[in-house]
């Protein structure tokens, strides 16, 4: 689920930057706590220390997740989204002004940035074109497929797929019910497309196959 493919908290933690580090100070924030707000005042920016957060939008009764934010990965939080965390975890964070001298020194952290951003953009992007264009089965498995041949471990001519993901937070990231999202994996597992074998722990015997039954669903 990582899309950067880099952690600005080994950066921050180079001697060197001991002084631009200090500018951050530490947030704890519980599972399921909406950190920050569309309509909140702070003007901040963070780098996720520990645990996981989401960014998402939401619409009376519906979110749409956009991201998943890893530790190392910065955010800012006067995008208009929610930021939630999925689990216990830790922010580091600074106001905008600060966030300039990290932008002098350590130019990693404007391409870490603008990869976040990026990510951001296609999946809402991507989400705009699901709705518009792909009923939620075949959303379903192009997320999956995307999952298994980027991150996925090669297994027995398969791939063996590690979602990290709840079967309540899978549904939030497609725009559907968890109910929708539970029926539709117990589908794919009849149709034997994938074999749960774990928590989010899923193992596809043939990545060409759940392919042709993504397209087959369009």
């Amino acid at each position: 689920m990582k899309f950067t493919g880099v952690n600005l908290l080994d950066e921050l933690a180079r001697p060197e930057l001991a002084d631009l580090r200090a500018v951050f100070r530490k947030r704890s924030v519980n599972k399921g706590e909406v950190v920050f707000r569309p309509d909140g005042p702070e003007d901040l920016v963070f780098v996720v220390g520990k645990g996981r957060v989401r960014v998402y939008l939401a619409y009376e009764d519906k979110e749409f997740t956009l991201a998943i934010l890893n530790p190392g990965d910065p955010y800012s939080t006067h995008s208009g989204c929610y930021i939630q965390a999925l689990e216990d975890a830790e922010l580091l964070l600074t106001d905008v002004r600060s966030v300039k001298r990290c932008l002098t020194e350590i130019p990693l952290f404007t391409r870490t940035m603008v990869r976040v951003l990026g990510h951001i953009l296609r999946n809402s992007f991507s989400i705009i074109g699901g709705l518009a264009f792909k009923d939620i089965y075949n959303r379903l498995m192009d997320y999956i497929l995307h999952e298994a041949r980027t991150s996925g471990t090669p297994e027995n001519g398969g791939r063996l797929v590690e979602l990290n993901l709840t079967i309540e937070q899978l549904s939030q990231l497609m725009g559907a019910t968890r109910q929708t999202v539970s029926t539709l994996l117990n589908d794919m597992e009849r149709a034997g497309l994938m074999f749960k074998r774990g928590r989010g722990v899923y193992f596809i015997p043939d990545l060409d196959a759940l392919e042709r039954a993504a397209g087959s669903a369009d």
